[in-house]
């Protein structure tokens, strides 16, 4: 990753985030925070996600050409380790997103959620997979440019970027969102030319 728009969009992503995460007071890991801060906090994040997952397609799409990695063997000796522990919190960096109607299994009740203090652990989870895709953004794009090629290869149109409202983020990361769809546009031209 040698482009200097990734680098510095990558930094404002970093900078955002620990800005948030020092608003909300997380960084002394509270139990609870309150319902408007957890709100905010979710919604900033959710944004950063987004465009995070962006700046990880932009950087998969200038990439080399990567190989199919060749499937694992399972060995007949190995067992699997089941913990009791929950799993680290990620989100989809390929951009494809699960339908689910309305009389699907996964769709929630709509039962009011109870009043009260919020528990920070989800948060702070959500903050960890922040820190491990920003710890090594190459290693994230690569798998991205596999599955890329996986859904250019099987015919499938070339994903659409659109704007987002950016009228809540610092000044500089809003100017780099709001890049990111012509850049991504101008990548993906090349979606359905190439065999």
């Amino acid at each position: 990753m040698s482009d200097d728009f990734t680098s510095c969009a990558l930094h404002e992503v970093r900078r955002s985030l620990a800005e948030q995460i020092v608003w909300a007071g997380l960084h002394r890991k509270p139990e609870t925070v309150s319902q408007a801060v957890a709100r905010r906090v979710k919604a900033q994040m959710k944004m950063l996600e987004t465009i995070l997952r962006r700046l990880i397609i932009l950087i998969a799409l200038t990439l080399t050409p990567v190989k199919p990695r060749a499937p694992k063997q399972a060995k007949e000796d190995d067992d699997q380790i089941v913990t009791k522990s929950h799993p680290p919190y990620s989100f989809g960096l390929s951009g494809q997103v699960q339908v689910y109607t309305l009389d699907g299994p996964a769709f929630p009740d709509g039962e009011r959620q109870a009043s009260g203090p919020v528990p920070t652990a989800g948060l702070l989870r959500r903050y960890a997979a922040f820190a491990r895709i920003l710890k090594n953004p190459d290693r994230y794009a690569k798998r991205v440019a596999r599955s890329l090629e996986r859904l250019r290869a099987a015919g499938e149109p070339r994903p659409l970027c659109l704007t987002l409202d950016t009228r809540r983020l610092h000044p500089e990361l809003g100017v780099m969102a709001s890049g990111l769809p012509m850049m991504l546009a101008a990548a993906f031209s090349r979606w359905n030319d190439t065999g």
